[in-house]
């Protein structure tokens, strides 16, 4: 996937063609292919729940929800009438909160935040290893800096540059780098000893191929959209 982000970012011409992009690869996926999206968070979900969402046939595209009444739904730019004993489900809250990114380590405080593209279980284990084993905030900072949880095309592309540098950046570390490959919650882990197929040392080399060219043109989006 990784591979496929940095080959995908390589050749597009805009943050929409990123994502079509993404699209192509199976990583990023519209509910709605007739659409294109102003926002892209990191759900995670199988195609049979995708094929689900696609199956629901009344849709209503009236901007985002303003109040719910009963018998009735304001939106933005209208509203429709419910049954009187509907029942309204939100299901695009928040999960967690997108607070303004501060350094990790300040003195005598820690503020947990994401570190890699998702999988923030593993960033608050990657904190305490770097807690546990270095001493200077400056040098904690480096090897992790804080990641934004995504709300636009924009800020998804910004996680993945960040995520991308701290892993680069631990990953320098051999005592970290070790401790990472043994860790369950790391997606990218090898564990030591594994043996590596084919398929796999050729996916280490296309990533390894593209993630220079591809790191700089995620970057260039980024810098084209702030």
């Amino acid at each position: 996937m990784v591979a496929d982000v940095f080959e995908a970012a390589e050749s597009s011409a805009s943050l929409d063609d990123f994502f079509l992009h993404l699209e192509d690869a199976g990583i990023m996926l519209r509910v709605d292919r007739s659409v294109m999206p102003t926002m892209a968070r990191a759900p995670t979900l199988a195609m049979w729940e995708l094929e689900l969402l696609r199956s629901i046939e009344h849709v209503v595209r009236l901007g985002h929800i303003r109040r719910v009444e009963r018998r009735r739904i304001e939106f933005e730019d209208g509203s429709i009438e419910t049954a009187d004993d509907a029942v309204v489900v939100h299901c695009a809250g928040e999960g967690l909160l997108n607070r303004p990114l501060v350094p990790i380590w300040s003195p005598g405080e820690i503020t947990l935040q994401p570190i890699r593209s998702g999988f923030p279980c593993f960033g608050a284990a990657l904190a305490g290893c770097v807690e546990a084993t270095r001493t200077d905030d400056d040098e904690k900072n480096r090897l992790a800096a804080p990641s934004p949880y995504p709300d636009s095309m924009a800020a998804w592309v910004r996680m993945t540059v960040v995520g991308a540098r701290n892993a680069a950046a631990f990953g320098a570390a051999p005592d970290i780098a070790a401790w990472a490959s043994t860790v369950a919650m790391n997606p990218a882990r090898i564990p030591p000893g594994e043996p590596h197929s084919s398929q796999l040392d050729d996916e280490l080399e296309r990533m390894q191929a593209h993630a220079r060219p591809g790191m700089a043109r995620l970057a260039e989006l980024t810098a084209t959209t702030a």
